[in-house]
């Protein structure tokens, strides 16, 4: 798409230059959303914090190709309930890409991450909902629920598909 196509599609979408931002959300809504996991790496928060980035890519429907991204940290002097709910996360999505750990897996972060690659493009259903953030209302409290997609095999589960059923 060129620059024309680009200022058109975005005038098209209602965008004001004299009254409105630049910057836009890119976060998605509250919802429900068919995802899959595009991407597991491992990085470091400004705070020091080594994290996990799951990037999750919705995969159809309104909201087709934005991305979800997840951080999860498990450092020291993290509260308890931050920790749990990471290693819930962690488990769940693992789950939906048919992933199972080893404790060598679970040494740290980098290597969590590194198996979790195994599972990219597994596709689940995440659903997202919002908790208020009395310290900062302007970012609500992001909370996941993860399901198999319905009438969809289980991740890493494949058909067989006889010769005979074959188009060619």
């Amino acid at each position: 798409m060129g620059i024309l196509d680009t200022l058109k599609t975005i005038k098209n979408e209602g965008f004001d230059a004299k009254k409105d931002n630049i910057s836009n959300s890119s976060r998605l809504e509250a919802g429900s959303y068919p995802v899959r996991l595009k991407s597991a790496q491992v990085g470091v928060s400004k705070s020091a914090q080594t994290q996990i980035a799951l990037a999750l890519e919705v995969v159809s429907g309104d909201q087709k190709n934005r991305l979800e991204i997840i951080y999860i940290s498990f450092d020291d002097g993290l509260p308890e309930f931050v920790l749990d709910k990471n290693g819930r996360i962690l488990l769940k999505i693992a789950a939906m890409a048919d992933i199972e750990f080893t404790n060598k897996d679970l040494e740290d972060e980098y290597t969590a991450a590194q198996k979790l690659e195994k599972g990219i493009g597994s596709q689940f259903s995440m659903k997202l909902t919002l908790g208020k953030n009395k310290k900062n209302p302007e970012f609500p409290y992001r909370n996941y629920e993860f399901t198999p997609l319905a009438g969809e095999n289980p991740a890493g589960a494949f058909t067989d598909i006889e010769d005979d059923d074959l188009p060619f």
